[in-house]
Order: structure tokens, then sequence, then C-alpha cells
């Protein structure tokens, strides 16, 4: 009966370590599987963005270019300009002298057209909104660029181009992404003879080959058209009328007033007086 018993006992006993061995065997943790990094996926820049980075970059290779070729013009012509005033120069070297003129300033007014659209481009599309901090102010530099040179301070007016130039390069480096076009496009250097213009030619009317030009007093100002020497008041009652866009500014140089004629032209006065018409 004992044996028995004994014998009872070891089967439980084995019976009870089989159940207990099984149930750690259940209880063991299942090895969780390392989980996969997310592949990084880069965001396609905007084609405004990228169309945007090219042109900052071609006018800032436009306006670097711009100020280097036209420091040493711009010497010839303010001591041409002197020359000019003591009547030195006279005939022939006198029509030159006011040609190259005119084509430098000519010069200045279509890379300030350039700059004025490349800012307004920033202010009116969503996509650059957010870089508009960086390029703002450009548009107003360029137009005292232009100023200073219708005033004759050419040298002068290679300063405020100098700021859109760090202005410029400030928008490049923030914004993102390649360029579409690669490389900036070349452009045509000036030279004393031939100042780089942009602009289509046109025909320049300016009669100031002398010191005072001559206006014909017998035709009645309605009639007459607008002269190198008018006031405001009197290109407004002259054949053009009212403009039908204008802006002016003043900078320590003087005061500076563009009159824009739709399919006729662009008159400038300086403190005042017209300097210059293109036609």
């Amino acid at each position: 009966m004992r044996i028995i018993r004994i014998t009872a006992l070891s089967v439980l006993a084995l019976s009870m370590f089989a159940v207990t061995t099984e149930a750690q065997r259940t209880r063991r943790p299942t090895p969780k599987a390392t989980p996969k990094p997310t592949p990084v996926r880069n965001t396609p820049t905007n084609a405004v963005v990228s169309a945007a980075k090219q042109q900052v970059s071609n006018q800032l290779h436009n306006v670097n270019v711009f100020v280097d070729k036209i420091g040493p013009i711009a010497v010839t012509l303010e001591a041409m300009d002197r020359d000019a005033a003591s009547r030195r120069l006279t005939g022939q070297k006198l029509a030159e002298h006011e040609k190259n003129r005119k084509n430098v300033i000519s010069a200045f007014a279509a890379l300030r057209t350039a700059l004025v659209t490349l800012e307004s481009d920033f202010r009116t599309k969503p996509q650059l909104a957010q870089y508009l901090s960086k390029i703002q102010g450009i548009s107003t530099l360029a137009a005292e660029a232009e100023d200073s040179a219708i005033a004759g301070k050419f040298v002068a007016a290679k300063d405020p181009l100098r700021e859109v130039a760090l202005k410029l390069n400030d928008t490049l480096a923030v914004l993102p992404g390649p360029m579409i076009g690669g490389r900036p496009a070349p452009v045509r250097a000036a030279s004393t003879t031939t100042a780089a213009t942009t602009v289509p030619t046109r025909t320049i009317s300016n009669t100031s080959t002398t010191t005072t030009p001559n206006r014909p007093a017998s035709t009645s100002a309605g009639n007459r058209d607008p002269a190198v020497g008018m006031t405001p008041a009197e290109v407004a009652q002259s054949s053009w009328g009212a403009p039908s866009n204008k802006r002016s500014s003043t900078s320590v140089n003087g005061t500076t007033e563009v009159w824009t004629y739709t399919g006729k032209g662009t008159i400038y006065f300086y403190n005042g007086k017209v300097t210059q018409i293109l036609r």
C-alpha cells in the first residue's frame, strides 16, 4: 500500500512539473520584428521657385557685369560732361558724346525694368511670397541708379546697383532646389562708343547739342512737340499731353521725374526740366 502511495505521488509530481514547464514555454515572450526605416522622399521643388532662382541668378550676373564694365565709362562720361560744359567739346565729338551718354542712360533704364519685373514676380506669385523680404527694394535701388545717371552722376550710379547685387545674392542663397536653365545668360559689355543696352533700338530725340536748346516761340504750346528744356507744365500742354504713367524720386542729386506715353515714348525730367526724350 505504501508503494502504491509513493508511486501515485511521483506520478502527480511529474504531472505538475510537466504542466509548469508547458506554462513557462507558453509565457515566453515572442521577439518583436525590427521595424524597417521609413524611406525619406524628397519633395520636388516647385517649378515657379526654380524658374525664379534662375532669374535671380541671371540678374545677379547682369548687375555684376554692368557695374564692372560701367566703371571706366562713367569716369569718361563725367569728364566729357565737364568738357562739354566748358565748351571744349564741339561738332562731331560733342555729338558722339551725347549719343554715348543717352545710350548709357538707356542701359540703366533697361536694367531697372528687368529688376522691377523680377521683384514684381516675388510680390505677385504666392510660391515666392516667403522670399520677398530678401529681394524687396531692388526696384527702388535701380531707380536711384537711373536717376543718378540722368543727373550726370554716372560714378555714383554704381552704388545702388552694388546694393542690388547684395540683395540678389541673399535671395539666391535661400531659394531651394536647382535652377531650370542652368548657367546665367551672358550679357554684352558696355563700351565708350557703344553702350550696352538690352532694349530695342529707339530713336532718341534730344536737341541739347548746344548749351541752350532753341525752341520755336511762334508755335502754340498745343501743337508743339515736347523738347529738351521744357517744364512739366509745358510738356502737358504740348502735342503729347498728359502721360499715361509717371513716377518721380528725390535723391541728394535732385529730383527726377519720368513720364511714360503709351505708343509714343518716355520723357525724363531733372529738377523740373526735360533732359531726355525717348521715342
